[in-house]
């Protein structure tokens, strides 16, 4: 039950490019930070445009002045390279403490980079705590540290020298806080070229050691994404489905842990970790509905329904009109007499409006922004080339497990681990649909092997490990 005045945080960092429109191509964080009851009491909302757009978490004053050639260079940097992920994660930081108070709740939401914006925050609070809001001016140097020691060789000097700061900031700067309640992400990428330099030593390094520790993790995963920039930054194949306290090199554990409260700091992050059809923008949102085929919902709407469901779950109240306005084109077929008057009824007319439209997006179009048909242009002829120069990937090897490799992937798709979870929605658009047959779910043939015969088209067995409505899960086997 919520506490009475119990005060709740919820921050919003959107997908590389992505910022506020109104075209029907919104990101699927933009349509959660709409759905939010924002005059609720007690809560305070933060949305964040996301990499590479012309607003950025700095000075807008400064921003305004700078020459429009300028910010062009600067935007087409950002959006490649990932430039201004510091100031991003500095502002969401800056935000919290300002606004935090002892029994807070903390949601945060993220897509794409403003996914690993909202996890890299996360791993900040749990292994640095909070600054008070008036030591702001010392953020950057916290986050030199926390980024030194997360990235730096073991034997590396600046290693040790940024335990040393982190260690201190946090014993006379710095307040301990409860664990970020829900982290909802959708589709989470690195392609941050400051970190990914450091990722060839990940093993000698605390990249790996050092994860988030929330209570309640959501994280919607693309199957069909293949772009080599757009390899996903994955929970269960890490550190498996159970959360372990964060064990910090030397005496980390003792020096970074010890203020922990209350019995929910010891206790396993409640993950999963769920594989939906379609490419990152698919299931982070950004294409728009197809109208020439009457698409009343992009094939992104299912993984938006399942997230606000699970948010829900887990607390998070919505906007009651704005949910119902979320399915407008079914809302009068499910619900022609509605009575407000009564809540169980209004509850059960908005789930069944809510499984309706997830039915209706299964058979939305799926997109390739590798294919020119994907009206992308030169963006597409972009990634193309992209895909045939050395960059570093996850393969998966015989045995099942992913190493590390430079060798040119020609387009071809995430490998996913084994018994991934998948969505109810990709089995039945399998069952629906002979001509989608994902080779990374174990069916089908790759592109460069020979025509597909009959018995290829097989969806093979699956197993369903959960039956409740949006949280129909399915595994291979």
């Amino acid at each position: 039950m919520e506490k009475e005045n119990e005060r709740e945080l919820v921050l919003c960092f959107d997908g590389t490019g992505n910022t506020f429109r109104a075209d029907g191509g919104e990101s699927n964080i933009l349509k959660i930070f709409r759905l939010l009851d924002r005059t609720k009491e007690n809560r305070y909302c933060y949305y964040q445009p996301g990499i590479g757009t012309e607003i950025s978490p700095s000075s807008l004053a400064n921003l305004a002045l700078r020459p429009t050639a300028k910010l062009n260079t600067q935007k087409a940097l950002d959006l490649a390279l990932a430039t201004s992920f510091n100031k991003h994660v500095i502002g969401g930081y800056r935000f919290l403490a300002r606004r935090w108070k002892p029994g807070t709740k903390i949601y945060l939401f993220g897509f794409s980079r403003g996914a690993y914006t909202a996890r890299f925050l996360n791993e900040m609070l749990d292994y640095v705590g909070l600054i008070s809001a008036d030591n702001e001016e010392l953020i950057p140097f916290v986050w030199e540290a926390f980024t030194d020691w997360k990235f730096a060789p073991q034997s590396h000097r600046r290693r040790h020298r940024a335990y040393e700061i982190l260690r201190i900031s946090r014993e006379t700067m710095c307040r301990p806080i409860e664990r970020v309640y829900f982290l909802g992400l959708f589709d989470t990428v690195n392609s941050v070229a400051e970190f990914e330099k450091s990722s060839g030593n990940s093993g000698s390094t605390n990249q790996n050691a050092c994860q988030p520790r929330p209570i309640i993790t959501r994280h919607a995963v693309s199957i069909d994404e293949r772009r080599i920039k757009f390899q996903p930054v994955l929970f269960a194949n890490e550190a498996g489905i159970k959360r372990r306290r964060p064990i910090m090199y030397e005496q980390t554990e003792e020096v970074f842990t010890a203020d922990a409260d209350g019995p929910e700091d010891d206790a396993p992050t409640d993950l999963e970790e769920v594989y939906f059809a379609g490419d990152h923008s698919d299931v982070g949102g950004g294409w728009r509905p197809d109208r020439e085929n009457n698409e009343p919902y992009p094939t992104s709407h299912i993984p938006l329904a399942w997230m606000v469901n699970e948010a829900m779950r887990a607390g998070l109240t919505f906007d009651e009109k704005k949910i119902e306005k979320l399915t407008p084109d079914l809302w009068e077929v499910t619900s022609p007499t509605p009575t407000p008057t009564s809540p169980s009824n209004t509850e059960t007319t908005l789930c069944q409006s809510h499984e309706n439209a997830v039915r209706t997006a299964e058979t939305a179009q799926i997109h390739d922004s590798l294919d020119f048909d994907s009206g992308k242009g030169f963006t597409t002829f972009f990634w193309r080339l992209l895909e045939y120069l050395p960059f570093k990937r996850p393969a998966v090897q015989p045995d099942g497990s992913i190493v590390m490799t430079r060798w040119h992937t020609h387009g071809l798709r995430r490998p996913l681990p084994k018994q991934a979870l998948v969505h109810g929605s990709v089995v039945r658009r399998l069952r629906r649909d002979p001509e989608y047959r994902p080779y990374n779910l174990g069916l089908g043939l790759k592109p460069n092997m020979q025509d597909r015969r009959e018995e290829d088209r097989d969806i093979g067995k699956w197993k369903c490990v959960s039956e409740d409505g949006l949280r129909e899960y399915w595994v291979r086997g």
